[in-house]
């Protein structure tokens, strides 16, 4: 029996690798752009810290009057 007329064609692993590959450098690339853009601009509420300041209320003269139920 000739095993050369059984086997099936197969892809190589470096051909479904590519698209897997430099999908993954792509979003290394736009992180790496994200991540420069960020650092240069600063942050974008410089006093906005977790446990800062006072903290927000909620009823009288608070909010701005939505929901009232007038």
């Amino acid at each position: 029996m000739n095993l050369q007329a059984i086997r099936r064609p197969t892809l190589s692993a470096g051909v479904l690798r590519a698209p897997a590959v430099g999908f993954v450098a792509l979003l290394l690339a736009l992180f790496a752009v994200a991540w420069a853009t960020g650092s240069q601009l600063g942050p974008v509420a410089p006093g906005m810290h977790p446990g800062a300041g006072n903290p927000a209320t909620v009823g009288e003269g608070g909010g701005h009057g939505h929901g009232a139920g007038r």
